[in-house]
């Protein structure tokens, strides 16, 4: 009774916060699907933050619905069939979260070629293994109003941290790059202006990994029973719902700010390893980085500017 019970705090306060955030996002993400609208057609990272937000929202419902606001009087045959929902819906909302990092993550990078196809096969690597987590070697429970699935047999480990440790790495991967990028072009432009701009950017990019990073860390020992806090996947699905929608609408808002500057160019080339030499608009849909026109970056291996 004291699992159920702090899972029921746990999905309280994972509702609660998740319900807040969407209804205090919806002006600016009015104001974003509008901007989206106004260029004519339906861009990538509209169709994903559109996925990830109501995706999220319905995989938070399902997963309220089976985790105790299940029928008293349902039957396990009844349980059997839609007990799946609840971690199908949570994957697809991850792989369109998954899915806008990337984005933002090449535009941060100028759409380097390195980026695009390496971080793109690394978040194909880690697909399988957030299918194999969430649905592999799961079976029906049904008890006491609860509906959801179950690891196999007793002492087999639960596959679901692989979900999570995916999740994880490719969230680091993404960081990680996003960071690099940022310092370096930060470095070598002398306006402090676009500084102040990385800065917001790196902030927010920051703040995304950080939370995300910590409830799934707090997932991945809480089924690896290093932890016992009854801690539900639902927290993890509100922080990230969150945290997404921050991380796109504060993009799109820092981007928006000086309509005139609608374009980010810089004339970049990186000496040896040589990643791209080319004069590159870093725009990638809704992540139009914004920089003086006048302004031309040289980076090189040796740090010179002109």
């Amino acid at each position: 009774m004291g699992d159920l019970s702090r899972n029921a705090i746990f999905h309280i306060i994972s509702l609660s916060l998740a319900g807040g955030d969407v209804l205090q996002t919806i002006p600016e993400t009015i104001r974003f699907y509008r901007a989206q609208w106004a260029k004519g057609r339906l861009t990538p990272v509209f169709f994903f933050y559109a996925m990830a937000r109501y995706m999220s929202i319905l995989a938070l419902i399902i997963n309220a619905w089976t985790h105790g606001a299940f029928p008293q009087s349902a039957t396990f045959e009844f349980c059997k069939r839609i007990y799946r929902m609840a971690s199908v819906t949570t994957l697809l909302a991850a792989i369109a979260v998954q899915v806008l990092v990337y984005l933002r993550t090449v535009a941060i990078s100028g759409r380097s070629k390195y980026v695009r196809f390496g971080l793109g096969l690394i978040m194909l690597l880690g697909l399988p293994l957030q299918i194999l987590g969430a649905v592999y070697h799961r079976v029906p429970y049904l008890a006491k109003g609860i509906c959801k699935g179950g690891v196999f047999q007793p002492g087999e480990p639960n596959w679901i941290i692989l979900y999570y440790s995916a999740n994880i790495a490719f969230d680091f991967i993404a960081c990680a790059t996003a960071t690099y990028y940022i310092v370096v072009l930060s470095r070598f432009h002398p306006s402090s202006r676009l500084s102040t701009f990385f800065r917001h950017i790196l902030r927010d990019g920051l703040l995304y990994f950080a939370v995300v990073f910590l409830v799934n860390l707090w997932l991945v020992l809480e089924y690896a029973h290093v932890f016992t806090t009854g801690i539900d996947p639902m927290l993890s699905l509100a922080v990230v719902l969150i945290a997404v929608q921050h991380l796109i609408l504060s993009t799109h808002h820092i981007t928006s700010v000086d309509p005139n500057e609608d374009s980010f160019r810089t004339s970049v080339s990186l000496g040896p390893p040589r990643f791209y030499t080319s004069d590159v608009e870093l725009e990638s849909d809704v992540f139009t980085f914004v920089q003086p026109h006048d302004k031309n970056v040289s980076l090189r291996s040796g740090g010179t500017q002109s």
